[in-house]
């Protein structure tokens, strides 16, 4: 009787092992996402997910050029207010006048961002329709 209960014991740690200590040394599936939005006229919207990563980058400087038929050119400065190097990842979406997506997959880059200095970034819009453009960034992904 004793050890069939101790069995029972062991089995259901093992099983609870089993199902939770994988889950506490795993990846997440997703990450936080923080999403700037400027257009030409300087309209700039924010959209947080991670407040810790908003608390240690801040965008700066920024500057566009769009001529008619041509594609928009932007750029700002990504400026880190901590004091240590801290590693980011950026990507760059694209909006029309009326707010509709331009179909463009989104290309992460990682970027490592001297303490207390500033990255310059730019990009050009993939299309002369493209005139709202969004700062992406999140903490660097797990390679797997």
């Amino acid at each position: 009787m004793k050890t069939t209960k101790t069995r029972r014991i062991a089995l259901g740690i093992a099983v609870w092992a089993g199902a939770w200590l994988p889950a506490c040394t795993s990846a997440p599936l997703g990450t936080a996402t923080n999403t700037y939005t400027a257009n030409a006229s300087g309209k700039r919207e924010e959209f947080i997910g991670d407040r810790d990563l908003a608390a240690k980058f801040v965008m700066l400087n920024i500057k566009t050029k769009s001529d008619p038929g041509e594609h928009m050119r932007v750029q700002f400065d990504l400026q880190n207010t901590t004091p240590g190097d801290l590693p980011v990842e950026w990507a760059i979406g694209w909006e029309d006048l009326n707010g509709f997506a331009i179909d463009t997959q989104l290309h992460w880059r990682p970027l490592v961002v001297a303490g207390k200095g500033f990255q310059a970034i730019q990009d050009v819009a993939p299309t002369p329709e493209a005139k709202v453009f969004q700062l992406h960034l999140r903490k660097p992904t797990p390679v797997r």
